[in-house]
């Protein structure tokens, strides 16, 4: 495969990272992921707009515009022959090489990886398991695609033992924040629920798709802090992510969840 590095195209296997830099040692940078199909990235104004934020809460400055990261998708796309496929992209940022130590550098050189690969146009429903991770909703990676992803690995081995698909986070309060790599909804008398931002959930850009396209389809929804009984009496349950769109769940740590209904609405407008 061929990537994107710093301004140029290399093979990917063959891209050098100094092991000085900081992504590398201390997992200081973060990620983007988006979906191209056909050679368009999905709501690409939306990732773009989540990577600047990124960027300034991490205090990294992009050395690329957003006009340069989409001519580089553009060439990534060509170059891996996936333009006329479903592909997944994934742009990280690191801060750089540094000093040993935990301070940042003062003059910081960021590194940029563009990288693509075919992804499915399909995904089973999901079968969820309780972790005992917790999302620390008061850490400020909890709001963006952290180079350090030690929590959701923990939490998906966790789960997978379990029997599981994906991992179900709560946080430091006890309330449901999450997935390993996705959010979650529910569905309980014909209203939609799904954790706040503040309750530690990633502010994805499907989940917020997600919302726009309830409201307007005529469904209550609701930001609010979802305690573990929902789960008893949801009625569907569903996970997002750029990747697979919306995905059913059928199964919450061995409760079935028994319908479908709203979330194949959903999925058929997206």
């Amino acid at each position: 495969m061929i990537a994107w590095f710093n301004g140029e195209l290399f093979p990917l296997d063959g891209i050098a990272i100094k092991a000085t830099d900081r992504g590398f040692t201390l997992g200081d940078g973060f990620f983007e992921t988006m979906l191209a199909q056909q050679g368009q990235v999905a709501r690409f104004d939306a990732h773009m707009a989540r990577l600047h934020e990124s960027a300034h809460v991490m205090d990294i400055p992009l050395p690329y515009s957003t006009d340069e990261i989409g001519k580089a998708i553009d060439d990534v796309l060509t170059a891996c022959q996936l333009k006329d496929k479903r592909a997944a992209l994934r742009l990280t940022i690191s801060r750089g090489s540094g000093p040993r130590g935990l301070l940042p550098p003062l003059e910081i050189t960021p590194q940029v990886l563009l990288s693509a690969s075919d992804v499915p146009d399909h995904f089973p429903s999901a079968k969820l398991a309780l972790v005992t991770m917790r999302r620390n909703e008061f850490n400020p990676t909890s709001r963006i695609k952290s180079l350090n992803y030690l929590d959701n690995i923990f939490a998906l081995r966790e789960a997978v033992a379990k029997g599981a698909d994906e991992a179900l986070l709560l946080n430091t309060q006890g309330h449901i924040a999450e997935g390993s790599v996705s959010n979650i909804f529910f569905i309980k008398n014909n209203a939609l629920y799904t954790p706040p931002i503040e309750d530690g959930c990633l502010p994805g850009v499907m989940r917020a798709h997600v919302l726009q396209t309830a409201r307007t389809l005529g469904l209550n929804t609701h930001e609010r802090s979802i305690g573990i009984g929902i789960i008893q009496t949801c009625n569907e349950a569903f996970l997002t992510n750029s990747l697979v769109g919306i995905r059913p769940v059928h199964q919450i740590d061995g409760l079935q969840i028994p319908d479908q209904v709203w979330t194949e609405k959903l999925r058929a407008n997206l």
